[in-house]
């Protein structure tokens, strides 16, 4: 027998099996649990990393809902090789093969079906159903064999015709047999009113006394004697019809076997493949399923041997304990030894075990229990030396067993010493469990001290244990190396199982003794033997592990305080932006309401002038006079808030004014004083607008430079263009040109209520010339409309018959 390789004693005191074997109990199907056993230990970033992704996508489509096919099938590599060589499959084996086959048809097209989000897992499963006879032979295995593993009687037209011929004779048989039990010549002679089958043969169970009087064939006794089965000489020829009809029908169900496993035979690598493809698989979604039962997460996997494992738990206290502790762990580049001290029982051992595991785990694919923010190097090569290896066998005691394998490991990877030292990243991580012990304190600790130097320099991530003093001052003051230590509870005189980083710990061993149940006397001996030096060391590196603890406890304050502050932040962001929208939904609503109410209003009075226009009397325009200041006055409240109004006295140029009526916004260009009408820029335009219709803003206007009013188009009548008063108005213009005449005449008459409303005279419409449709539609339209007194074509100069120049009432 071969001794084990350094790697697999390391492997051995890790505990791996235990783990692998965990995790081939979550396989559904033989060759997966044979899969997790074999699985390789990668050496390279980017194959670990793809390990990695094909669980994680596995369990991705887990919680999504997304449930991957059932991969529970039988291994029948060896069904199969036998098929190879030619022998006859039975037809439950070749129902299972048609299992397979269907597994591997409905895997394929899942992986396709979701070849975006499981890109890593359609890679794998790629050479599923590639075969396009794959499919055939599956309809050919089913079209024979049913779901419980027979053959069908319908597999062949041969085997249809035998198989109802033998049924025929069997019936026939049936009948006779009932005459024959019926018949007075057995009443007597028969044991029990029944008959049975002996050798595939129909017989009658007769008295043994009386089997003289029934001639034929005895083909069994009853175990007491008193019963003989005969075959009466009558059902010989008819036993022998139904013999030659199963034998037919047995030999063409060999002939469909024959045939189906010749058939399956010559696929017999592809199906091999297959099997292998849905036992990867398997294997992959037992990772997921033991993903799930350690609580573990997808890290960030480097190869620049940087290890940052925050809230880590060994995986298999995760699969023992209800509680365990979760430790953060964090060694950054520059770290090449870490140093771990601490009394005994605190958890020393279970850290380097737990990061030893983590480095395998990751090489396999295997998630991580610790936080979603862990990194973890991939490392090559993993060695430990942990455990009391002695061997009396061979004359080895545990300092001897310990320095022999030191010096294997030393070698091991001193053989490439002048490369690793030239490398960037380290390439083996190496566990050492109470490194030099058994031997003279003294020259141990020295021992110890030269061996870690010596690993360093060839670039390995050491992490150690120790009681050793030399070394945890060695570690805090040597470049690359770091201290760390498990905590222990001076006050309850018990250990935390907390590992606190960068600080040095006291063995306590005194102290544990005491809690064990040591004499007080012997303690207080030890006590006093013990150098004052040593005394104050452990008292100093108790305080230290205790300020270190309170900064924890500190930090983890803040970062609680820090979290639930970015939540607040949060969460008023989006209490903002629900305001934000529900205000936007409310002026929408606002809005609609307006513009309804303006909507009503304008109807309204389109029909107080239309009643004008019919009855032309003065009692008529006083009513009309009343009515349409009533509709003013609802429009005017519906569109005015009373506590943004300002008084109108209050207002000078410059101010920032509402017309009522309009709900245009617009800035006085002079003070209102007692004027009837005032001039309001609104945009870029200017007009004249009754005193009564403005309603003072509580903002102010943005001062701004009067734009230059472009010179009026020359008019053969400019008169037409200056109020009663004799001031000059600016005519409204609106251009129709290229508008479909629904939508010009829409523009229309949106035009004429606000020059109606805003008390313009005149407003120019134009239209061009074109096919002269969208002009008649326009004045065809004007005749009609209550707003206007008159229209006219422009003239010459104002545009000619493009032009249409209407008179307002």
């Amino acid at each position: 027998m071969n001794e084990m390789s350094l790697q697999e004693k390391a492997a051995a005191v890790l505990e791996w099996g235990r783990v692998i074997e965990v995790l081939a109990g979550q396989a559904r199907s033989p060759m997966g649990a044979e899969c997790c056993r074999e699985l390789p230990l990668e050496r390279d970033l980017d194959a670990a990393r793809t390990r990695l992704q094909e669980t994680t996508e596995m369990v991705g489509l887990a919680e999504r809902g997304e449930a991957f096919p059932s991969l529970a099938f039988p291994d029948l590599r060896s069904a199969l090789d036998r098929a190879i060589k030619g022998a006859s499959l039975e037809a439950l084996e070749l129902r299972d093969f048609s299992i397979i086959l269907g597994l591997g048809i409905d895997v394929a097209m899942f992986l396709e079906r979701h070849g975006e989000q499981a890109p890593a897992l359609g890679a794998v499963g790629a050479t599923l159903e590639q075969v396009p006879g794959l499919r055939h032979l599956k309809v050919a295995i089913d079209r024979a064999v049913d779901r419980e593993g027979n053959i069908r009687e319908s597999a062949t037209p041969d085997l249809r015709r035998l198989s109802a011929h033998a049924h025929e004779a069997k019936q026939q048989m049936r009948h006779r047999l009932g005459v024959i039990l019926e018949s007075r010549r057995y009443a007597e002679v028969l044991q029990e009113h029944y008959f049975a089958q002996r050798e595939g043969r129909y017989v009658v169970p007769i008295k043994a006394e009386m089997r003289s009087k029934i001639p034929g064939i005895v083909h069994d006794v009853s175990a007491s004697g008193a019963t003989v089965f005969v075959e009466p000489r009558e059902l010989v020829d008819l036993n022998n019809t139904i013999k030659v009809a199963e034998l037919e029908v047995d030999r063409e169900v060999r002939r469909i076997l024959k045939e189906l496993s010749g058939t399956l035979a010559g696929y017999g690598a592809t199906i091999r493949q297959e099997m292998e493809v849905l036992a990867v698989l398997d294997c992959i979604a037992a990772k997921a399923a033991f993903g799930q039962l350690i609580e573990g997460r997808a890290v960030t996997l480097n190869a620049r041997a940087r290890i940052a494992l925050r809230q880590a738990r060994h995986p298999l206290l995760v699969l023992s304990r209800k509680h365990v502790v979760p430790n953060d762990v964090v060694l950054d580049e520059s770290v090449r030894v870490l140093v771990i001290s601490g009394p005994n029982t605190g958890g020393k051992t279970v850290t380097l075990k737990m990061v030893g595991l983590f480095a395998l785990m990751v090489r396999v694919g295997l998630r991580l229990p610790c936080g979603a923010d862990s990194e973890m190097a991939v490392f090559p090569d993993v060695f430990a030396d942990i455990g009391d290896p002695q061997d009396l066998a061979k004359d080895l005691s545990s300092f001897s067993a310990h320095m022999t394998q030191i010096i294997q490991l030393v070698k091991e990877v001193g053989r490439d010493g002048d490369v690793n030292r030239r490398s960037q990243s380290p390439s083996a991580l190496v566990l050492l469990d109470e490194l030099v012990t058994s031997t003279d304190p003294i020259e141990g600790a020295a021992l110890a001290q030269a061996l870690l130097m010596e690993l360093s320099s060839l670039r390995m991530k050491v992490l150690v244990t120790t009681h050793y003093s030399e070394l945890k001052v060695m570690a805090q003051s040597t470049p690359g190396f770091k201290n760390a230590s498990v905590e222990f509870d001076v006050s309850r005189l018990s250990p935390t199982y907390r590992v606190i980083m960068g600080v040095p710990g006291g063995s306590s061993a005194i102290d544990i003794a005491g809690r064990l149940g040591l004499e007080e006397r012997v303690l207080e001996h030890a006590l006093g033997l013990l150098k004052r030096e040593d005394r104050q060391l452990e008292r100093v590196l108790a305080e230290l592990q205790e300020g270190q603890r309170r900064l924890d406890q500190d930090r983890a304050l803040i970062s609680e305080l820090k979290e639930e502050a970015e939540r607040a932040a949060r969460d008023a962001t989006a209490i903002a932006e629900r305001l934000r929208l529900s205000e936007r939904e409310d002026r929408k609503g606002v809005k609609k309401k307006l513009t309804d109410e303006f909507l009503r209003a304008r109807a309204e009075v389109q029909a107080v002038v239309q009643g004008l226009k019919h009855e032309r009397t003065l009692i008529k325009a006083k009513e009309a006079k009343q009515q349409l200041a009533r509709i003013e006055e609802g429009v005017h409240d519906h569109l005015v808030h009373p506590a943004e109004a300002v008084p109108l006295e209050q207002l000078d140029a410059g101010a920032l004014v509402e017309i009522a009526g309009l709900g245009s916004t617009g800035v006085l260009l002079e003070a209102p004083c007692d004027k009837n009408r005032v001039r309001v820029r609104i945009g870029d335009r200017e007009m004249s607008v009754a005193s009564s219709r403005l309603v003072g803003l509580a903002t102010r206007a943005e001062p701004a430079r009067r734009k230059e009013k472009p010179s009026p188009i020359p008019s053969a009548n400019r008169d037409v263009y200056r109020s009663s008063s004799g001031e000059r108005l600016e005519d409204s213009v609106l251009d129709l040109r290229g508008k479909a005449a629904d939508e010009a005449l829409d523009l229309t008459v949106a035009a004429l209520d606000q020059a109606v409303m805003s008390g313009t005279p005149w407003l120019r419409l134009i239209h061009g010339h074109g096919t002269g449709r969208l002009k008649a539609a326009l004045r065809e339209y004007l005749k009609g409309s209550p707003y206007v007194a008159r229209f006219r074509p422009g003239e010459r100069a104002e545009g000619g018959d493009g032009v249409t120049i209407v008179e307002l009432k």
